[in-house]
């Protein structure tokens, strides 16, 4: 059988690992016990995300990942009013190299590789962070794309269109795997096939942008590879 899609590229930061699982046990036993530790990590979520679109907006020096990150825990931080050392503020960071994948990322990336297919990581993440969760699959990983390498973060459309420049690709051979509605609308908007990997049944802003196929976990993706 010929096959659809050379490429299958995953978004790192949620499609293929949790980071509230990976983050919030390394917040919990450190933050004060009035603060809702929940809360605290998706401010810092969504304080990260929105810097990257300032960055891409602003149109200026690229802030890399782990900066944005890092200024984002200083916000979070003061915005709940907690005060940690240096080296706590480190230790966080650098939490977000040792995410915990999903309970069906693993098997999903393998038995994807063994149908054929190559696998990539599309991501916000800078380079080096990126390869250290890859290190932490059990599936080899073929190509890493970071945004860094872009100068752009998603949804700009550069960042989507790395692996056909680098591959040679023509964009109806690639599939991207999101889970954000910022990513989907993303990879659409720069011709790129796309499946969403919908964990928290969200909304997309623009439905004119609307995933070729859309399921509850990685599993799905089984069902159209």
């Amino acid at each position: 059988m010929v096959k659809q899609f050379e490429l299958i590229t995953f978004d790192v930061y949620s499609a293929l690992f949790d980071i509230e699982g990976g983050i919030i046990p390394a917040l919990t036993p450190v933050l004060q016990e009035k603060t809702d530790t929940l809360s605290f990590f998706r401010t810092w979520r969504t304080k990260q995300l929105e810097y990257t679109l300032i960055n891409n907006s602003l149109g200026g020096e690229y802030v890399t990942f782990r900066t944005i990150t890092r200024r984002t825990l200083d916000y979070t931080l003061d915005r709940f009013e907690q005060s940690l050392p240096e080296s706590q503020r480190e230790a966080w960071v650098d939490a977000w190299d040792r995410l915990i994948p999903w309970p069906e990322t693993n098997d999903v990336l393998a038995t994807i590789k063994e149908r054929g297919y190559a696998i990539g990581l599309l991501s916000n993440g800078d380079r080096a962070m990126l390869k250290a969760l890859a290190r932490l699959l059990d599936t080899e990983i073929d190509h890493i794309f970071s945004c860094e390498e872009a100068g752009y973060y998603k949804p700009h459309a550069g960042v989507y269109r790395l692996p056909l420049k680098s591959l040679g690709l023509s964009p109806d051979r690639m599939l991207h795997v999101g889970t954000g509605p910022t990513d989907i609308v993303g990879a659409k908007s720069a011709g790129i096939p796309c499946a969403w990997s919908n964990r928290r049944n969200e909304l997309l802003l623009d439905q004119t942008c609307a995933p070729d196929w859309e399921f509850p976990d990685l599993r799905g993706l089984l069902d159209i590879l």
